[in-house]
């Protein structure tokens, strides 16, 4: 198999094997699971990937992505219609819960807790990123809606672990109501 259709190969395998550890859970999922999910022969894993722990860091990272993707393609899409899009996001985190609880098996493991924080931090670090879009789209500065954005991501990773709306839509309220204020600003600016 030349390298580019390998390269591509192991990309579809770390989604299939992604979908397979969220499924069964971190640590009840084997190679031999994994196999079976990809339709390979048992061993047939390590021509793809030298250990397990290259596989679960990759389908962990793949995770983040999902969950980024998901979250701020639905905020940044919708964010002409605050109310719609802040309303979206509790279907969006019960969609993206079983991912996030992949990820924090992994992020508490000991096996793999201390390797997964680059990617944690590569993803803090684009948070700025997505808050200067949201200002930018709002017309406020980046310092108006940090807070709001912020509140919003705590609140979405807090129910996707906990699945508890009790928690989350008071902090979902609070972040609406704010957006939705800087927003009002920014119509009113524009009339005047």
């Amino acid at each position: 198999m030349n390298i580019s259709k390998k390269a591509e190969r192991k990309k579809k395998l770390i989604h299939i094997f992604l979908d397979c550890f969220v499924q069964n859970g971190l640590t009840a999922t084997t190679t031999k699971d994994l196999c079976k999910a990809g339709k390979l022969q048992n061993g047939g894993i390590y021509y793809y990937f030298d250990t397990k722990e290259e596989i679960v860091l990759a389908c962990a990272e793949e995770g983040i992505h999902r969950i980024e993707q998901g979250a701020f393609g639905i905020a940044l899409k919708d964010l002409e219609d605050i109310a719609n899009m802040m309303d979206h996001l509790g279907s969006l985190a019960d969609q993206l819960s079983p991912t996030m609880r992949f990820l924090v098996s992994v992020c508490v493991s000991k096996q793999y807790g201390e390797q997964i924080k680059p990617y944690l931090v590569q993803l803090s670090r684009r948070y700025p990123h997505y808050t200067n879009q949201i200002a930018e789209i709002l017309g406020c500065t980046k310092e108006e809606v940090e807070p709001f954005v912020h509140l919003s991501i705590l609140a979405l990773n807090n129910y996707m672990i906990f699945q508890e709306r009790a928690l989350f839509m008071p902090q979902i309220e609070a972040a609406k109501k704010g957006l939705m204020q800087l927003a009002g600003q920014r119509g009113k600016d524009k009339s005047e």
